[in-house]
């Protein structure tokens, strides 16, 4: 059969879609049938005319056309055929050629002869918009019925009085059930005898209409004819050569012959209804058109354009296979849907004012699609290769594509009122210069649209430079500050009046933008502040030559500085310790000094040399006092005479005395800390070296501020690390040229402790105190900021000089022994006094009465007092009578055991008074100092635990021990330092003691103190 369907299967999807808008456009042009042949001509696009001729026979109508396309059915030839379809051509020649007659009831439907029911339907599907409408007609009086209820009532009325023997005829039920519907759903139109039939009622009201024997068109007043089976949609899905899909909508219509039509040449009543018109015919449909997409039911054919093709075969035609019947061509069969990352391509434009336009595209597998916030209406790209004849999808990555433009946007890019995007001022320098080479390095495309050249960064950074030399004389310092970018010089200030009005850039003529060093000139700024610098010239600051350690502060930034060769070479030793000059030694030191020594007086003489003062932190027992001592004799030799005071603590005083006297005999001393002290202070100036203590220096500060000295030594210099103090406050009033502290702990709870000594060395040197609890306390203490400590350690580094046992083990001999010499309190000398008296008058009549040999006893009896009382007056008096609770010889050894554990070493403690002991353990436990503890009541299960404890746990610094009980037998390798509280009359038995840790296995230096009471 000859038909849309038969022309369908036979013309190619694209040829068969323009062959039936030339149809429906009225573009073909005198055709005719001359027996089994149709000639026409087709208006071409331009105006041309192409000539075709269709052949027909029984079984088969073959095309011929004189364009250049080389298909059989080209768009010509199938409105050709469709016209020839609608003036039944072909019927006509097989009614001429086998005599067989048609009937074409789509147009036609035949008529009723012998009716069987009494009314007549006159279907009107558009009486007004939202209407249609029935009127019907009653055969007998040829008129409207106007009045559907009393028709009802007189069947109901004929049905109850017949007894049953009135019965209806199929049709006349039909036609009742018609009458009843209309009646139900419709509202009469009297005047006009139509009855209007709400939309949503229609396709109810069609169905009673399908069962009627006669329904007529309106106006035209031909028959219609019902269909019962539905027609189906059916959706043809192709591509074309440039990725398109191509869709056509066709109905099926299942008889009497199999064909298609166009959606467009079956017209529906509503799109909610499942019923059409195809000519005469009413059809009903298996598909209403409300439940398809809007660009499906625009019109027979649709084109999904590339962009929108693939989101169409993946997401919405799986849904349409649910709602029709879906044809899909071999070729979109074989087109794949694959997985292929995205490139980000980001082309940009420099505008007038410098700022950057943007527009953002990602490239899949070559084919590019823009970014933009529809793009989730088209989530899948189309890649086309004609040359490899190559189509098929990639589903974008809208989340990476939406990362990339985010990041965009987090990198200061704004939005445009367009798809574009813009960047303006630093931050368009800042994209260009630095972010984009590392987005082409993470894969990006980058596409400039014109001349970028004037937006470069300048090849050499801006860089502060600093020329550095000594000022008039060396107490103080200048830096002369610039910066310059490459051989372009520019003003610190310059740079820094840009960065307060918050520019990351300013331009050059022959250099371009230059970036400002934000981080670099706040930190140059904040060390320049450190410097407490003053202004001179332009670019010249003035800074006292204590602040030198800073200096390393800016070597440490990167800043290039220049030192004038005498600066340079101040600087070369007081950065680095080792490099310190060589100075000879003085005369007459009785002492070989060891190699760290000679560094430490190499150091000392230097700083004197510059005016500057420090602090020398040795480990104890590493002759911070030999040191000072070289100190102050070869000041003399260099200088001549001028007295230096010593400020020591009370039980150290005689100690001094007693190294001045072994290792400087030369220099002559003053000892201030008697009673009778107030008549010597006439003599301070005639004398190398004054004594004097702590508690005195409160006593006679009077006195002595009157005197100048050359230098002011202050051992153990943490007494004055409270600046509030009286004692500090004191010190800090001395007139000295120099000064130097000496202490094992310069700082040992608070940053505030370091100023106090400093502020005493050199006043201003870490500003005053609010200022250095700003700069330096707070910041470290509080919120431990590295920076800030770091700074601090460069400005002081100069001025301490700390070595610690492990420092200069090299130097050191494996045992190093001292003697500690301590003095007597003024109640103990008294109670020694008196005690030495009675003793002396009883020993001597002994000895008178008995002799020397019998007397012996009462001799050592009468020694062992004196040895108690030197030790702590409690030994002797046990019962308090004299009321004596002070030691030199104590407070001494507790200064000393402060010193040893705060520097982390650890001690054994030796005596043969087990109460003495118990008098040490009373005060390490009111100072929360753990200890162990071994006398001869120690049982000797309980030695090795003692002994191993001590050893393994770093956290008991020291362990008090009677001489007796662990002077043999012991090892005790966890301790560096011994100290023997009182001496023993047998030198060999304090050696086998010493050697508990001085034996195999000891890793360390061991320090040996004997304590000796001077003048006992």
């Amino acid at each position: 059969m000859f038909n849309f369907q038969y022309i369908k299967n036979l013309a190619t999807p694209g040829s068969w879609r323009r062959g039936y808008e030339y149809y429906q456009t009225n573009q073909v042009l005198d055709i005719e049938r001359q027996d089994n042949t149709v000639i026409a001509s087709v208006k071409g696009n331009f105006q041309d005319k192409y000539n075709i001729k269709l052949k027909f026979s029984p079984k088969k109508v073959s095309a011929q056309c004189d364009c250049p396309l080389e298909e059989e059915w080209c768009k010509h030839a199938v409105s050709v055929g469709l016209v020839s379809i609608s003036k039944h051509f072909y019927e006509e020649y097989l009614t001429e050629t086998k005599g067989k007659e048609f009937k074409f009831e789509d147009e036609n439907p035949p008529e009723i002869t012998d009716p069987q029911g009494g009314y007549k339907f006159v279907f009107n599907p558009k009486f007004n918009p939202k209407f249609a409408a029935v009127q019907i007609i009653d055969r007998t009086k040829n008129e409207p019925v106007n009045d559907i209820e009393s028709i009802l009532r007189a069947v109901v009325a004929l049905q109850s009085s017949s007894n049953g023997a009135f019965e209806l005829n199929n049709t006349q039920k039909s036609e009742l059930a018609a009458l009843q519907h209309i009646y139900r759903t419709g509202r009469a139109e009297k005047k006009s005898g139509w009855h209007s039939i709400p939309m949503n009622k229609l396709e109810e009201t069609l169905k009673f209409l399908s069962q009627v024997e006669e329904v007529v068109d309106y106006p035209s007043n031909q028959r219609l004819e019902f269909k019962k089976t539905p027609w189906q949609l059916l959706l043809t899905v192709n591509v074309s050569l440039v990725g398109n899909v191509l869709l056509s909508l066709h109905w099926k219509r299942p008889e009497p012959e199999e064909d298609i039509y166009p959606l467009d040449e079956v017209k529906f009543f509503a799109k909610h209804i499942k019923w059409g018109r195809y000519k005469n015919l009413i059809v009903p449909l298996d598909t209403a058109l409300s439940t398809l997409p809007y660009y499906l039911t625009r019109s027979t054919f649709t084109d999904i354009r590339d962009a929108d093709g693939g989101k169409f075969v993946y997401e919405e035609l799986p849904k349409l296979k649910e709602l029709m019947t879906v044809e899909i061509s071999e070729t979109l069969e074989k087109l794949t849907l694959e997985q292929k990352p995205p490139i980000a391509v980001v082309s940009i434009e420099l505008t007038e004012d410098q700022s950057i336009k943007a527009s953002l595209d990602f490239e899949y597998d070559g084919t590019m699609v823009p970014y933009g916030k529809l793009a989730e209406k088209t989530p899948y790209v189309t890649i086309k290769k004609p040359e490899e004849e190559i189509i098929y999808w990639v589903k974008r990555n809208l989340d990476q594509e939406e990362k990339a433009y985010k990041f965009l946007l987090n990198n200061k890019f704004h939005p445009m009122q367009t798809n574009n995007i813009l960047v303006e001022g630093d931050h368009a320098i800042d994209f260009y210069n630095s972010l984009l080479p590392k987005l082409v390095k993470n894969n990006w495309k980058t596409v400039e649209l014109n001349d970028f050249s004037s937006l470069k960064v300048a090849d050499k950074p801006l860089k502060i430079h600093v020329d550095i030399d000594f000022a008039d004389s060396v107490d103080s310092f200048s830096l002369e500050i610039s910066c310059a970018v490459g051989k372009t010089e520019i003003d610190l200030d310059t740079v820094q009046h840009y960065l307060q009005q918050g520019k990351k850039y300013f331009y050059l003529e022959k250099e371009g933008y230059v970036e400002v060093p934000l981080a670099d000139i706040l930190q140059f700024t904040r060390s320049l502040n450190y410097f407490d610098a003053q202004k001179a010239e332009d670019r010249k600051f003035n800074v006292k030559t204590f602040r030198a350690g800073l200096v390393a502060d800016l070597i440490d930034q990167q800043v290039a500085i220049k030192m004038s060769k005498k600066f340079k070479k101040f600087w070369d030793q007081i950065s680095t310790f080792n490099t310190m000059e060589d100075v000879e030694l003085p005369d007459n030191i009785n002492a070989e000094l060891r190699e760290y020594q000679k560094k430490g007086f190499n150091w000392l003489w230097f700083l004197h040399s510059y005016g500057l003062n420090g602090i020398l932190a040795d480990d104890m027992g590493l002759g911070k006092t030999l040191q000072a001592l070289v100190l102050i004799q070869n000041s003399k030799k260099k200088l001549g005479k001028e007295p230096t005071l010593v400020i020591a603590p009370t039980s150290v005083v005689f100690n001094w005395e007693a190294e001045i006297e072994k290792f400087t005999p030369d220099l002559t001393v003053l000892n201030l800390t008697g009673s009778a002290r107030k008549d010597l202070f006439s003599k301070i100036d005639k004398r190398d070296v004054v004594l004097t203590s702590y508690a005195l220096l409160r006593r006679d500060i009077d006195e002595l501020k009157k005197h100048s000295f050359r230098l002011v030594i202050l051992d153990e210099s943490q007494n004055i690390k409270n600046h509030e103090s009286v004692t500090a406050q004191c010190a800090k009033q001395l007139n000295a040229s120099h000064r130097l502290a000496l202490s094992g702990t310069p700082i040992e709870n608070r940053l505030s402790e370091l100023w106090s000594v400093f502020d005493f060395l050199m006043p201003g040197f870490l500003y005053d105190i609010n200022d250095f609890d700003y700069k330096y306390a707070s910041p470290i203490e509080d919120r431990g900021d590295r920076s800030v400590e770091s700074r601090l350690k460069k400005q002081i580094y100069p001025f301490i000089l700390r070595r610690m046992k492990r420092d200069i083990a090299k130097d050191l001999p494996d045992k190093i022994e001292n003697i500690a010499y301590c003095h007597m309190t003024p109640e103990q000398r008294d109670f020694y006094l008196d005690v030495l008296d009675s003793t002396r008058d009883e020993i001597f009549n002994q000895v008178a009465t008995n002799g020397m040999e019998k007397s012996k006893m009462s001799i050592l009896a009468a020694l062992l007092r004196l040895r108690q009382i030197c030790n702590h007056p409690r030994l002797y008096d046990k019962d308090g009578e004299r009321n004596v609770n002070e030691s030199g010889k104590f407070e001494h050894m507790k200064e000393m055991l402060e010193e040893i554990i705060s520097e982390g070493h650890r001690i054994l403690l030796f005596s043969q008074f087990v109460q003495m002991l118990d008098i040490v353990k009373e005060w390490l436990e009111e100072k929360g100092i753990r200890y162990e503890y071994l006398t001869g009541s120690t049982k000797a299960e309980d030695r090795p635990n003692k002994v191993n404890r001590f050893n393994s746990d770093d956290s008991i610094p020291i362990f008090l021990i009677s001489l007796k009980a662990g002077g043999t037998g012991l090892n005790l390798t966890g301790a560096d330092y011994v100290i023997h509280y009182d001496p023993w009359w047998n030198p060999a038995v304090e050696d086998q003691a010493t050697d508990r840790a001085h034996r195999i296995g000891q890793t360390k230096k061991v320090f040996v103190y004997k304590l000796i009471t001077k003048g006992s």
